[in-house]
């Protein structure tokens, strides 16, 4: 393990310089989420002077990959006082929680950035995308339900063991979501503290739920799930009954597959999609080995360039057969100028984009067009889906 890794008893020293690196006020609400999160995290850094002038969080977590569970770690407060900027210090911390991810059997990180191309240095690659979603209240849709499905308004927290199994099942969890603990769904309504929830009910059974906000000026969705069409429909009428409440409707949709063709009319609706988290592969073995690939029968190989975590460099062969992977690292010798890096990997394996794309653009090298064909014969089909930030 590295030597970078604090003590948890220097809780408040790492807290003070959350709050000066970015700018945030302090508070007992505030206080009482971010000691969740760190409680709960593997805190790192680098002192100077009995001072803490770079921190790190990498919080384990695991999530579901369609269909498979993968152990991931979340990159979080990348935090550096201004004495301490320029020295390279966040790059060190950041690599030591890499290798200490490959060290410990975790397979994937995740992590908001600040900025792409910096996180890029680090194997990372944009793989999640929001759609945010805005209507004028005199645009909304009439919609007519099943009155038989019950919609009812509770707290946050409260409600949290009946919407549990609704997220597990939804989207949002299975393409390569949170699979959410017991303490991060309590964390959440601790830090978004403003935010409310609304169950729908089939018969006394919860099979749907809406997380939402609401300002002056407009009513915010942050997440919605349902198990069936009618619970969906009773909440989204359910959002309709507001229309005079708030001037402007919006959705913060986590899947960025548009559904404007949904709409009676989509003019009437204004839709951006942004930019959201970065993902890499950590254990190129252990992601292949226990892949979802919905190819049954297929072998090849092919270079990997890792400039953080060296022992994924190398020649690999993957060879599937019924479904089963086998993976096989031939050597760590390789022609660097025809490898494809971690990062055009980790497209390609979440769904993100193609090989095909990628090398249609001129991302990648001169990869031949047989490996292409398998590599993305090889991936799965949908598309990644994050709903959580750390």
């Amino acid at each position: 393990m590295s030597n970078f890794i604090l003590s948890h008893q220097q809780q408040d020293q790492i807290y003070q310089l959350y709050l000066y690196a970015f700018n945030a006020q302090d508070s007992a609400q505030r206080k009482d989420f971010w000691n969740d999160r760190f409680q709960h995290s593997i805190p790192y850094g680098i002192s100077n002077n009995g001072q803490i002038e770079t921190g790190v969080l990498s919080i384990p977590f695991s999530v579901n990959f369609f269909g498979k569970t993968f152990k991931m770690n979340g990159i979080s407060d990348v935090m550096s006082a201004p004495e301490a900027s320029g020295k390279g210090g966040a790059s060190q911390l950041m690599t030591a929680a890499l290798n200490d991810m490959y060290a410990n059997g975790t397979t994937l990180s995740y992590l908001a950035p600040f900025a792409f191309g910096y996180y890029r240095r680090f194997g990372y690659e944009q793989i999640f995308d929001h759609i945010h979603y805005s209507i004028p209240s005199d645009k909304l849709p009439r919609i007519s339900g099943n009155p038989s499905i019950k919609i009812k308004r509770m707290d946050f927290d409260a409600g949290i063991d009946l919407i549990k199994p609704i997220y597990e099942q939804s989207e949002l969890a299975t393409h390569g979501g949170l699979k959410r603990e017991d303490w991060w769904w309590h964390y959440l309504p601790k830090k978004f503290s403003t935010r409310k929830l609304a169950v729908a009910f089939t018969e006394q059974q919860p099979t749907g739920y809406i997380i939402y906000e609401r300002s002056a000026t407009n009513f915010i969705i942050h997440e919605i799930a349902s198990l069936n069409n009618d619970s969906r429909t009773a909440l989204w009428k359910f959002v309709t009954k507001h229309g005079t409440t708030a001037e402007t409707f919006v959705y913060n949709s986590s899947s960025s597959n548009s559904k404007l063709d949904l709409i009676d009319e989509p003019w009437n609706v204004s839709s951006q999609i942004n930019p959201y988290m970065m993902a890499r592969i950590v254990n190129l073995e252990s992601f292949l080995t226990n892949y979802p690939t919905p190819i049954h029968d297929l072998n090849f190989t092919f270079d990997i360039t890792d400039e953080t975590i060296f022992e994924n460099t190398g020649r690999w062969n993957v060879q599937v057969t019924n479904q089963m992977v086998k993976v096989t690292k031939i050597t760590s010798e390789i022609d660097s100028k025809n490898a494809l890096t971690i990062q055009a990997l980790t497209k390609v394996l979440f769904g993100y984009r193609s090989l095909a794309s990628q090398a249609q653009f001129g991302k990648i090298p001169n990869v031949g067009a047989e490996l292409i064909q398998k590599l993305d014969s090889f991936a799965i089909k949908g598309t990644p889906i994050l709903a959580d930030y750390f």
